[in-house]
Parts: C-alpha cells; structure tokens; sequence
C-alpha cells in the first residue's frame, strides 16, 4: 500500500497548499485590475499599486524578527522543548507589538507625504485615505498575526497558513468584486477587502490554541535568542529596495499611468514566481531541520534532489510565459484604452528578471535555514546598491522600463554569491556551486531552445479559449524536460 514517511508527507502538504494558495492569489489578483481600470481608471490603479509598495517598505519596523525568532525555534520544536519555545514565542510578540506602533505612526505620516507626491493626478484626499486603508491589513501583522505565523512557520505548519490565507482572499476578492458592481467608490472597496483579511487573525489564533494547548506569549521573553533579527532586518531592506523599488521609482521620476502599466505586467509575473514559490516557500523549514538532524552528507543530498527538480520547473515556467505573455496581454487589456498596454520589450525584460531571481531561491533557503543572517548581510546591501543606482540611471534614459535594468544588474550578482556561498559555507562543498550552475546552464540551454522551435508555429489567439488551447500545447512539449529529470532523479539517483 502507497504510504508516505512523515516527512514526506509534510513537504507534500506544504507544496500542494502553496501551490493552491498561489493558484488562488493569481486568479483573485487578475479578476480586480480590469475592473478598477475599466471603472477608476489607469490612474487610480497605478495609485493603488505604488500606495501599496510604499506600505511595503515601512513594514522594515518588523526589523527582522519573524526570521530571526524562526531560524531559532527549530531547535527547541526538534527537541520537544516548550518552555524555550515560549520564551521565544513571547519575546516575539512583545517585539510585533512595539513593531506595530511604529508601522502606525509611519502610515500616519505616508497618509500626508503620498499626496504631495502625486500632485494632481489623483484628489490628494482619495490618495491620503487610500494609505490609511491598505494600511489596515499591514498593522493587522504586527499586532494580531505576526506571532502565529511565525510559530507556525517554524513548526513545518505552513500548509495551515496557505489555507487560512487562501479562503481569506477568495472572501476579500469577492467582496471587492460585489461593491464594485454595485457602484461603490473605491475606497470603499479596498476597506471591505481589508477588512475581511482581518478575519485570518480569528482562525489561526484558535488553531494554535486547539494544537499548541501549552503555547503561552506571556512567559519571560527570550530576548538573546532573536539578537540576530538586525542582521535579518539587512536582508529584509535589501529585498524590499530590490523587489518593491521599481514603483516607487516609477511613481517618482514617471507617472502613475506609467505605474498602472508596469503594475499589470507586475501582476502577471508575480503570478508566475507566486506559482513557482509553491515549490519552495516552506522549505526552509525543512532544511532548517536537516541541518539539525541529519549528518551533512544527507543534507547535500536533499538538497541536490530538490535544487535539480526545482531548476526544471522554474525552467518550465519561464519558457511557458516567455511564450504565452504577450498573447494573453492582448485579451486581458484590450479594454484598458486610456494607454498603451502592449509593450513586448517590457515583457521580455520581466522574464529575464524573474528568471534571474528565482535562480536564487534554493541557496536562500538554504542559508536562511543555516540562519546565515549575519553573514551574509553585506552582500544584501552591495546588491541593494546595485539595484538603485542601476534603475534610476534606466530610467532616466530608458524610461519606466528602465527599473528592470537595474534588477537585472543585481540579480546575476546576487544569485551567483548566494549559489557560491551556500555550496561552501553551509554544504561545505565548493563542487556543489560548480554542479549547481551546469544544472541552470543546461535548463537555460534546453528550455530556450525549446522556445525559439515552439515560436515557429506561434499564432495569436482570438479568445481565452484560443490560449488555453495553446497553452496545453505549449505546456505538453514544455514538460518533456521535467518527466525526463523526474525519472533521472528516481531511476539513476535513487
């Protein structure tokens, strides 16, 4: 009979429930643009869009300690060790606490800043109420979740959370969907949608107390067990400069037409690595677990099993929306007539990009599962740089579309450091590095080549229907890669 080991069957929850999380979020997040633009305008979309980056940057006040309190529970949930466990756990809290405040204060002081920043693109009033209410969801984190996630992030739970969060947006989605139709403004709209978010907060606070019936957030805090959460906070601003700079820097030195463009695109990719990250998000926490358990002979195993079939299906990914994105760009915005939707140089760019980053994923989870935080945190500021200097120099010369350039730039930076230093301080093993990159040249190689055949017979489809049906062929000869690694992986590596 078929049975999986409790480890397997952790990773399978976790993989086939971010996967459904993010088949989710990709459906939800495409269902609302057309709507707000068709209704509001490219304006207020690119409004919401950069309202929603700049809320990403204040939330720096975590400072680190949701990484940093779960690189340091996986020892005392291995060892069954409850009171350490709940020191940290309340250290934690009381941290999210004061975190909270602070975001507060920060969102008050956004609310007055953003509209001069826009000028008269959009009612200054509109836009200073738009920040009080996105930044419902963000305080909501540090005042009510933030702790649970945490536990259960730590704890190999991340299934639990992918479902609460998942029925959470289907909710906030349809909401928002029901209020637009009906003629609400859109303030309106996006307070509803946060306001069902909040209810995330009711259902894992009685999950854990139903399975964590000895969890307590008021025992004496552990303070020296998260000392590491400044050297995480490094990490977590170089990653907001990186990946949330470039509508803030469109917003800036562009428009917030330009912004509503990128925006689009943006949702289409972010789609694309939500689905990808299926495969990864989680699996920190196993790594975390083998690095405590397991010798690191095992270790290098596990994680050469899963970087190889990680390579395939990043490969397979890419290729697909390489292939699939500007057909389905022009379905999705042929009502989006207020500017110019359809720009195959900008989509291109965002797959070189996605690509670049995602290249990095397996080595980060590694070394934020080794809890490398220290470390590591100059190379996360050198690649902040990069990025910054790089996309405001693009822009000024390229245009909205010159941000990707600069992401570009410190992406092959920092994927190569991350490979390289993950393989010889963490897997003690330079030769890992060097087989880590011939797996990506040969996904690259396999896969592109594969791309330019399959562009001689592309055609452009008249309907949703048209393109599924191209992308079920596409996707069919796209997978003839991965079958092949799978059965390597289980017939020559087992």
């Amino acid at each position: 009979m078929f049975s999986l080991s409790p480890r397997k069957k952790e990773v399978f929850l976790t993989v086939a429930s971010n996967l459904l999380l993010q088949i989710v979020t990709a459906v939800c997040g495409f269902i609302l643009p057309p709507l707000v633009i068709g209704t509001f305008g490219s304006s207020v979309n690119g409004m919401v869009s950069s309202i929603t980056q700049f809320i990403a940057y204040l939330n720096i006040v975590e400072a680190g300690v949701g990484g940093a309190s779960i690189a340091a529970l996986y020892k005392p949930l291995a060892l069954g060790d409850t009171a350490e466990r709940n020191a940290i756990l309340s250290a934690t809290s009381k941290f999210y606490t004061r975190s909270g405040f602070l975001f507060t204060i920060l969102i008050l002081i956004l609310a007055i800043v953003y509209p001069l920043l826009v000028g008269s693109q959009v009612d200054r009033l509109q836009s200073a109420l738009m920040v009080l209410v996105l930044g419902i969801t963000g305080a909501a984190e540090f005042f009510l979740i933030g702790k649970y996630r945490v536990l259960l992030t730590a704890d190999k739970k991340v299934y639990v959370i992918s479902l609460v969060q998942m029925c959470a947006l289907i909710l906030s989605t349809s909401f928002a969907v029901v209020f637009i139709k009906a003629g609400f403004g859109i303030l309106v709209v996006k307070l509803v949608s946060a306001l069902m978010f909040l209810a995330r907060y009711l259902v894992l606070a009685f999950y854990v107390r139903l399975h964590y019936p000895k969890v307590n957030f008021h025992a004496e805090p552990d303070r020296q067990a998260i000392s590491q959460s400044k050297n995480v906070l490094v990490h977590q601003i170089g990653a907001l400069v990186v990946f949330n700079s470039p509508l803030v820097i469109i917003t800036i030195f562009c428009s917030l037409k330009d912004a509503s463009v990128y925006a689009v695109y943006s949702l289409i990719f972010n789609a694309v690595n939500l689905l990808l990250g299926a495969f990864s998000n989680g699996m920190q926490s196993f790594f975390g677990e083998s690095l405590v358990t397991d010798s690191i002979e095992r270790t290098r195993n596990i994680f050469a099993r899963y970087e190889t079939v990680y390579f395939a299906i990043e490969g397979w990914f890419y290729a697909m929306t390489y292939l699939l994105i500007m057909p389905f760009m022009k379905l999705y915005t042929k009502n989006m007539t207020d500017t110019q939707y359809m720009q195959p140089v900008l989509a291109v760019l965002f797959v070189l990009v996605g690509v670049l980053n995602n290249l990095r994923s397996p080595a980060n989870q590694l070394i934020n599962a080794a809890g490398h935080f220290k470390k590591t945190q100059w190379r996360s500021v050198a690649e902040a740089a990069i990025n910054v200097v790089c996309s405001i120099a693009g822009v000024m010369i390229f245009g909205f579309k010159g941000v990707l350039l600069g992401a570009v730039c410190s992406g092959v930076y920092r994927g190569a450091d991350m490979i390289i230093y993950s393989s010889r301080h963490i897997l003690k093993s330079a030769r890992k590095g060097i087989e880590c990159l011939l797996k990506i040249a040969v996904s690259c190689i396999v896969f592109f080549g594969i791309c330019r055949l399959m562009q001689i017979t592309v055609f452009m489809p008249e309907n949703y229907v048209q393109w599924i049906l191209l992308a079920i062929m596409y996707g069919g000869v796209m997978s003839l890669p991965i079958v092949f690694v799978f059965i390597y992986r289980k017939v020559v590596c087992k």
